[in-house]
């Protein structure tokens, strides 16, 4: 199976025009991680596509399977207004996710991608009341097709929060995110707003260059995000799962 990947950022070797740029850089937390690492175990192949840096997106035919990874653009009505380059990128961008989910690939979205989607499907996108940059305990659905656990951990890192797009399964939630993920087309499409796919190395560079505010019942810090490597290892076996059932569905 062919794959591509939505990056959000600049190509990697891109250098800033000003500083204001260096928030769009694509950096290790924006990158397919593990998502890269277990579709090379499984032998399938892909390709990535930087429409924020001018790259055209792929054609329809172009891949089975479309995966859109997370940024830090936002795209509630009280978010600030996006570069004009940023407004081309999500504009293409939605008209990508609008045929895909008019086709029978598969497609996964991740943070800013979840949200893209569940946009496309007309689900409202808003501030989140509490921002999430935090391990959080989400728990399963009852309508839930994929084979998640009845609880389990997961790294938020979110600003914005979204509705449940009608004739979607919720796959789970936590306190602060009633819609933590969900489905469509008994799982062809899967929608994540939390991060199984980022390791301690990926967290540590978010935090680098999105520094976790202060306060906030919802922010841990640095120290608390990172003390228990076993967490993102239960992360990576989480993953797996949801991977197999998505390609699955």
């Amino acid at each position: 199976m062919h794959l591509y990947f939505i990056h959000q950022g600049q190509l990697p070797d891109t250098e800033p025009d000003s500083a204001a740029d260096t928030a769009t850089l694509a950096h290790d937390w924006q990158s397919p991680l593990r998502l890269k690492d277990w579709l090379s175990g499984m032998g399938h192949s892909f390709n990535t596509s930087f429409p924020l840096a001018g790259e055209a997106l792929p054609g329809i035919d172009d891949f089975h399977a479309l995966v859109v990874l997370d940024g830090p653009q936002r795209l509630s009505s009280a978010a600030q207004p996006a570069s004009p380059a940023e407004q081309q990128s999500l504009r293409l961008q939605r008209k990508l996710i609008r045929r895909t989910l008019n086709s029978n690939r598969p497609l996964l979205g991740i943070g800013l991608g979840a949200r893209l989607i569940a946009e496309q499907m007309g689900a409202i996108v808003s501030s989140a009341v509490v921002p999430q940059r935090c391990w959080a305990t989400l728990t399963r659905s009852n309508e839930c097709p994929l084979g998640l656990p009845a609880e389990f951990e997961a790294l938020m890192w979110h600003e914005e929060i979204c509705g449940l797009p009608e004739d979607c399964e919720l796959l789970a939630s936590s306190e602060h995110t009633p819609v933590a993920g969900f489905s469509w087309d008994e799982g062809r499409v899967v929608a994540l707003n939390f991060h199984p796919h980022m390791d301690a190395a990926a967290t540590q560079d978010r935090l680098a260059h999105h520094p976790a505010p202060l306060e906030g019942n919802g922010v841990q810090s640095r120290e608390a995000l990172l003390e228990d490597p076993k967490r993102f290892d239960r992360q990576a076996a989480l993953l797996d799962r949801l991977l197999v059932d998505w390609l699955n569905a």
